[in-house]
């Protein structure tokens, strides 16, 4: 980012404005960031900081409930909000040729928001649906937990959304209070980033916001947390699939010298691949996952290692994640892991820039801190952290003496520990083995240099040819630092027998694991030296691999690539590893309430056809496949397969395509698998299971147009006018009925299928009335042409979304290899626009008449039981 391009102004009345100009993508974020939080709320308040961001987007005296939603989306735009202990943010991101409306619409309801006190009762049964969502995700749980078991006194022991009995006596005396406080412009930042002129937008403020009057908050601090030291334990249990391992310890908050330093011994012990708990932990088949970070929102922090894992595995996990801390306070820290883990957090800073929303987040973020430039100093502390001061403040504040441990394990596991006393004896039972080295790999002769053949220029893509016949597409992006790689190949379950479902998923992850001339820790290394991960993905209709790196380690990443999809051993030991890893997440997805409804539906709506089975895989096919059968499915589907390889970056194309066809000379092509066209059921078909959970989830889907379908555009219209914020359904059952916090729809596009989604979160005894109501809504849909201005609206916001997403150089690797895998060429790129607003309301009405019939419609669901929370 520019340091030159942003512009700071403090307004009369004390709002501080920062505009950075950046001209590289004609898209415009908005960030209102004001600093009020779950810290500022007294105990009989809390929640209300959460609950007043919800009532932001519930009108004005010049805008209706929904209105704010619905003039944001007419301008091409979104917008969304959060809050959290120290701050509540609101961002609407646009084309900039929305701009003075959407900052218009955010002043507007920034200053004028009525806080109606029958919206708000209507609003809080919608939160409570979100605090009951939340209790019903075990991360979630386990992590609120431990922090309520590291704090005594200081607010941020508190279940941060409010539990329900506070937040039904919420009144709107007690929100306006806490808003007129709060909401003012001495206690407010805003940033505005993207394709603006800067004196154009700073008048704009000034002249929406100027005039607001001046106050200073009074602030009602919670008590600061008393020095204590002592080891403490919690065992909770519930029905869940995996154990949930957290550890703890209080740190110190965000500009303590001390926090760049932190943030460093968390991503050496879990940044990564190549990092010591990850290689330690999860390589040995001990957790599914493992995470690390020190977290501090302003005065306090938190460091929290976090692991999910099987039962019968989290007293080991637990003690050698317990060794491996013990190990970075006294041990030796490499130079070269210090490299690896500023490599990584370099191409993450620099990632984040990329886009408006990004800029604009961060400088609101630095800005609230004391100055924008705090992040800069931020960055060179980080970078220029030692391993001595990485061992000196593990020792300080990381002490055994000082840490919370918490086990949330499903109800039908043993008991872990009994007790505090107990659980330390666990841990310092074991003994991990001090991790090797990564020996340094032995550089061998570069490859024979091999004639790429120019075809043809197309959409801004210059498309090449591999000797044996691989595409090569390169789109040049003007200014990005970054260079996105993806090698993608057309197959993936659609080729798996029902016995052999995860295969691909299985394989694709296991060649990362060691190559011919790699280990799985070198591997791992390379990749983090040159500042990414490559991610393994597999879908229905295709699977591969993506890395992104800055630009100037193109060549190593390829040269990375090339050696991991070409020649991976696939070792019998990483293989039994990821397999373990799959049996866990495919756990793991019964717990989460959004996905796995999600997975029952599809599971009934292509009932014999490899779009109804899972790519993760099942218990029993995971544990049927074999190491030899990934071997073998490497060399016949991997390379002689119907792959493509696409870089987008700021590189000369040709020489871009020369390092590809230097690297890729071991793949040939073949054309793809077909793939026979499912049959949608004929009546209802419903997939069900009961959980002991606080809401009951539901997945009602119907057919929808197939990916090379003309009508998918106009199905997709459909779901703009229906879901998101000011959508149909939102208006409907959330804003209207208050039956949930979730209410979605979305097209599910396939090669040769389709399946239009909706979801809804409810509580269970409210589950008729949450499946009426979205029959209703396909009802209407069906029946009904849509306004003309819905469909204009919808239309905006479709292409605004495409332009917005255009910043990343991600998003654009990811349509141009879609376009030529599944749709009608390159040309699509140029098409998006002029097929979205060539749909008729007649059209949409045609689609919904032709899917959305409600004797074929398909349901996943999982029904809770209901609880208070």
């Amino acid at each position: 980012m520019n340091l030159n391009s942003i512009h700071r102004t403090v307004l009369p009345n004390g709002l501080t404005v920062l505009v950075q100009e950046d001209r590289t993508a004609p898209v415009v974020a908005i960030v209102t960031y004001v600093k009020a939080g779950y810290f500022d709320e007294t105990d009989d308040e809390n929640g209300l900081a959460h609950a007043l961001e919800h009532m932001f987007f519930k009108g004005t005296k010049q805008r209706g409930v929904g209105d704010i939603a619905k003039e944001t989306k007419a301008s091409g735009g979104y917008l969304n909000a959060h809050t959290i202990y120290d701050n509540t943010t609101y961002y609407t991101v646009l084309p900039s040729s929305g701009f003075a409306k959407g900052l218009e619409i955010q002043a507007d309801a920034y200053a004028n928001s009525v806080i109606d006190s029958l919206e708000l009762s209507k609003e809080m049964e919608v939160i409570i649906q979100e605090a009951k969502r939340k209790s019903d995700s075990p991360s979630a749980v386990a992590t609120e937990t431990l922090y309520e078991m590291l704090h005594d006194a200081h607010r941020m022991r508190r279940w941060r959304i409010g539990r329900e009995p506070g937040l039904r006596s919420f009144t709107r005396d007690k929100m306006h209070g806490f808003y007129r406080n709060f909401y003012r412009p001495g206690n407010t930042i805003l940033t505005i980033s993207g394709d603006v002129d800067p004196a154009d937008a700073l008048r704009r403020v000034t002249d929406l916001y100027g005039g607001l009057e001046s106050a200073e908050p009074v602030r009602n601090p919670g008590p600061a947390e008393p020095e204590h030291k002592g080891f403490r334990y919690r065992e909770l249990s519930g029905d869940i699939a995996q154990t949930q391992l957290v550890i703890g310890w209080r740190t110190p908050g965000t500009l303590d010298p001390d926090t760049a330093v932190l943030d460093v011994a968390a991503s050496v012990l879990a940044t990564g691949r190549a990092s010591r708990l990850y290689r330690a932990v999860r390589e040995k088949k001990l957790a599914s996952s493992v995470s690390a970070y020190d977290y501090t929102p302003i005065e306090i922090g938190v460091f929290v290692v976090h692991a999910e894992t099987e039962p019968e595995n989290a007293a080991e996990a637990a003690a050698v994640i317990w060794d491996q801390l013990h190990q970075l306070r006294v041990g030796a820290l490499e130079e070269d892991e210090l490299t690896r883990v500023r490599r990584i957090f370099e191409a993450r800073w620099v990632r984040r820039l990329e886009t408006a929303e990004g800029r604009a987040n961060y400088l609101a973020e630095w800005e609230a801190l004391g100055g924008w430039r705090l992040g800069e100093e931020y960055f060179e502390s980080f970078m220029s952290a030692s391993a001595d001061d990485v061992q000196r403040v593990t020792r300080k504040y990381l002490a055994e003496e000082r840490a919370a441990a918490l086990i949330y394990r499903p109800a039908s596991s043993s008991v872990v520990a009994q007790d505090a006393t107990d659980m330390r004896r666990l841990l310092a039972a074991a003994q991990s083995e001090r991790l090797a080295s990564i020996p340094p790999r032995k550089v061998s002769l570069p490859p024979e240099t091999k004639p790429v053949e120019f075809e043809k220029e197309e959409a801004g893509v210059s498309v090449f040819r591999t000797v044996e016949g691989i595409p090569v597409l390169i789109r040049r992006k003007v200014g990005t630092p970054m260079a996105s790689i993806g090698v993608f190949i057309v197959g993936g379950a659609v080729e798996e027998e029902e016995n052999e479902s995860g295969l691909t998923l299985l394989t694709a992850r296991t060649m990362l694991k060691g190559t011919t001339t790699r280990t799985a820790a070198q591997i791992a290394e390379d990749a983090e030296m040159l500042g990414g991960t490559i991610s393994a993905s597999a879908g229905s209709d295709s699977f591969g691999w993506s890395f992104s790196v800055p630009k100037a380690r193109l060549p190593e990443a390829l040269e990375l690539m090339g050696d991991v999809i070409q020649r991976p051993t696939i070792p019998d030991d990483s293989f039994e590893t990821e397999r373990t890893v799959a049996l866990s997440n495919v756990a793991m997805l019964r717990d989460d309430m959004y996905r796995y409804p999600m997975r029952l539906a599809a599971s009934v709506a292509f009932d014999g056809h490899p779009y109804g089975r899972s790519v993760m895989g099942t218990d029993e096919s995971l544990r049927a496949i074999s190491a030899e059968q990934a071997r073998e499915w490497h060399k016949t589907k991997v390379l002689e397969s119907a792959a493509v390889i696409g870089i987008v970056a700021d590189l000369d194309v040709k020489a871009a395509a020369d390092l590809v066809a230097l690297e890729f000379g071991s793949l040939e092509l073949e054309k793809g698998p077909k793939v026979g066209k499912p049959r949608w059921p004929k009546s209802v078909k419903i997939a069900a299971e009961s959980r002991d959970k606080a809401q009951t989830a539901i997945a009602l889907a119907f057919p929808a147009p197939a990916r090379t379908d003309d009508s998918r555009f106009a199905a997709a219209l459909i779901a703009t006018v229906a879901s998101g914020l000011g959508g149909r359904f939102f208006d409907e059952l959330r804003d209207k009925q208050s039956l949930a916090y979730s209410v979605q729809a979305a097209v599910s596009e396939k090669r040769v299928a389709g399946m239009f989604l909706s979801y809804i979160a409810t509580s269970p005894e409210k589950e008729g009335v949450a499946r009426a109501g979205l029959l209703a809504e396909f009802e209407k849909l069906r029946d009904q042409t849509v306004t003309a201005e819905e469909l204009s609206r919808a239309k905006e916001y479709v292409v605004g979304s495409h332009a917005i997403s255009q910043e990343t150089g991600g998003a654009l690797l990811g349509e141009m290899l879609d376009a030529w895998m599944f749709g009608g060429g390159l040309g699509e790129l140029l098409e998006h626009d002029t097929r979205v607003r060539a749909v008729t309301a007649d059209q949409m009405r045609d689609v919904a008449q032709k899917y959305f019939d409600p004797k074929r419609r398909v349901e996943g669901i999982v029904r809770g039981v209901g609880r208070t929370v």
